[in-house]
């Protein structure tokens, strides 16, 4: 970036946060450092508008969900819940030990200058409304479903919680297994590492058999 793009990305990082914060509450979206949130429907949507580091002109946006209910079964299995129901609901958007939900593909918009921020941001809005209306579960089922088209491997963990949730005990624990037998430990573990929530979702579904 030249000298001048520098000093545009330092002068709209501020602005931008503050903006974002601003037309998001308006249209019932919450803030947590810098990203927006809402709940619908039992259905968690998280968005998250960054600079671009290539191009000081250009914003990106990210956008995630999952049901609320997956983090609540996933703190039961990883034996966590105790200290799960102590923080606040941000934790959900926020927190280290957290199930993971689904991105869509990221989209950009241009803002030539800082006047017109709030219209770019409205415009983010926009979009990102569009797309929680186009990804709309009426079930734990259908986002399983969801998961299972993206990424059978990647959404290992979450399709096996979504398995469980559904209490369809016999196809979690052939998931579990399965996933066991090809080294994954669903990327979380306690007890300095010797206990990975795999094995934890293998011993909570076996009780429920």
């Amino acid at each position: 970036m030249t000298r001048e793009e520098q000093k545009f990305a330092r002068e709209l990082k501020k602005p931008l946060a503050k903006t974002c914060k601003e037309v998001g509450k308006k249209r019932g979206w919450k803030t947590i450092a810098g990203s927006q949130y809402q709940v619908r429907e039992g259905m968690l949507y998280v968005l998250m508008a960054t600079q671009s580091v290539w191009d000081c002109h250009a914003l990106k946006m990210n956008l995630y969900f999952k049901p609320v209910a997956l983090d609540e079964i996933y703190w039961e299995v990883f034996q966590m819940a105790d200290v799960a129901a102590e923080q606040p609901f941000s934790f959900h958007v926020r927190g280290a030990f957290t199930a993971r939900g689904l991105w869509l593909p990221n989209w950009q918009a241009e803002i030539a200058g800082l006047e017109e921020l709030e219209t770019v941001v409205e415009g983010i809005f926009d979009q990102a409304e569009e797309k929680v209306a186009e990804n709309q579960f009426p079930d734990i089922a259908s986002f399983r479903r969801r998961l299972e088209e993206e990424d059978r491997a990647h959404h290992a963990l979450s399709i096996i919680l979504c398995l469980l949730l559904e209490e369809k005990y016999p196809e979690a624990m052939e998931a579990i297994q399965a996933a066991l037998d090809r080294g994954d430990s669903g990327s979380f573990s306690r007890e300095n590492g010797r206990r990975s929530i795999m094995e934890d979702a293998r011993d909570w579904c076996a009780a429920r058999l």
